[in-house]
């Protein structure tokens, strides 16, 4: 049973720390500023032990999911058996309703007892192997260079526009020319790097086979699946809650007799997942039999092509789930489960 709920407010350089205990919510708590890095972990852990108890399974420890800044306490946390608990950000703030004024301490105090009033939905953390945590750098940088590709482009296309008779423009388009091919190279080395990893773990390997099987799903759009839903350890392989994760299940809108909106996607979403599974949608509308047959359903109904390509993209996402909670290639012994 946890009595002690300790809040972590995460930033750069450092983190504050408040730990509430169960019958005391209400009080400010005991505070602490720590250096985020291994030895402020330590002096952390230190602190922890003084002012709340040394028994592991009594305290709960909470924090902003905040990437780089919150990843190196929470890991440390959970490879030694803490409970830690990362949440939306958004998530924690609607929770608390309306606040006057805003700091580092009143932040970590706000955390600890939001997880002492939701404890019941609690995800624990657990540290990312070393293999999905260099799929994640691999793919984090293949994001990046991508995005500076297509920068790139833009800017030589403008070029070519602005200038065409412009010795000047001429040079840095020449120039920008052999920047893009080193970029380029950049991409396909990263691929090949993600292709290696993938072979040296076989619980990835057999994921990202599966995944692929199905027409659309190349590389890139695989590995998000598998960072997105930890080779899918998260979500429970629920299709709809990693629909809802992506962007593409649709949620109605209705309040009485006067509120009766259609449903719609949320925006609530990452844009980039969102953007890939698009993509491949787009490629299963025209290659993968059992998305060809579903989108022309729709269109026989008279639907419109935008909710045609949400619909295929959900469709995909069910079919994918299922194929992997399965142990199954794609074939038409999944199509059951979609």
């Amino acid at each position: 049973m946890n009595n002690y709920f300790i809040g972590i407010d995460f930033a750069k350089a450092k983190f504050d720390a408040v730990i509430l205990q169960r019958d005391n919510l209400n009080e400010e708590g005991h505070h602490g500023t720590f250096e985020n890095s291994k030895t402020g972990y330590k002096r952390f852990l230190g602190w922890v032990r003084t002012f709340a108890t040394k028994h592991k399974d009594e305290v709960l420890f909470c924090g902003e999911h905040t990437g780089v800044y919150s990843k190196l306490i929470s890991d440390l946390l959970a490879k030694d058996d803490y409970c830690i608990w990362l949440e939306s950000p958004l998530q924690i703030k609607r929770s608390l309703g309306i606040k006057r004024g805003k700091s580092d301490k009143q932040d970590a105090h706000d955390i600890a007892e939001f997880a002492a009033r939701h404890e019941d939905k609690v995800r624990v953390h657990k540290a990312p192997s070393k293999e999905m945590e260099a799929l994640g750098l691999y793919f984090s940088e293949y994001k990046s260079w991508v995005e500076a590709k297509c920068k790139l482009q833009c800017c030589i296309k403008a070029h070519r526009i602005s200038g065409a008779e412009n010795p000047f423009f001429k040079r840095e388009i020449k120039t920008d020319q052999h920047e893009l091919h080193r970029i380029q190279e950049r991409i396909k080395a990263i691929k090949r790097s993600i292709e290696e990893l993938i072979k040296q773990c076989p619980e990835i390997k057999r994921t990202y086979q599966i995944l692929t099987s199905m027409k659309g799903i190349g590389i890139i759009n695989a590995v998000a699946l598998i960072l997105a839903t930890n080779n899918f350890a998260r979500f429970d392989h629920d299709a709809r809650r990693l629909c809802s994760y992506y962007g593409v299940a649709p949620f109605g809108h209705t309040s009485g007799t006067s509120i009766n909106g259609k449903p719609h996607v949320s925006h609530f979403a990452d844009s980039y997942l969102k953007s890939l599974i698009s993509e491949a949608a787009l490629c299963a509308m025209h290659h993968c039999p059992a998305i060809i047959e579903y989108a022309e359903r729709l269109k026989q109904k008279g639907k419109h092509p935008s909710i045609i390509m949400n619909n295929c993209k959900n469709k995909m996402l069910h079919i994918l789930v299922a194929m992997v909670k399965h142990n199954t290639e794609y074939g038409l012994q999944t199509l059951f489960a979609a």
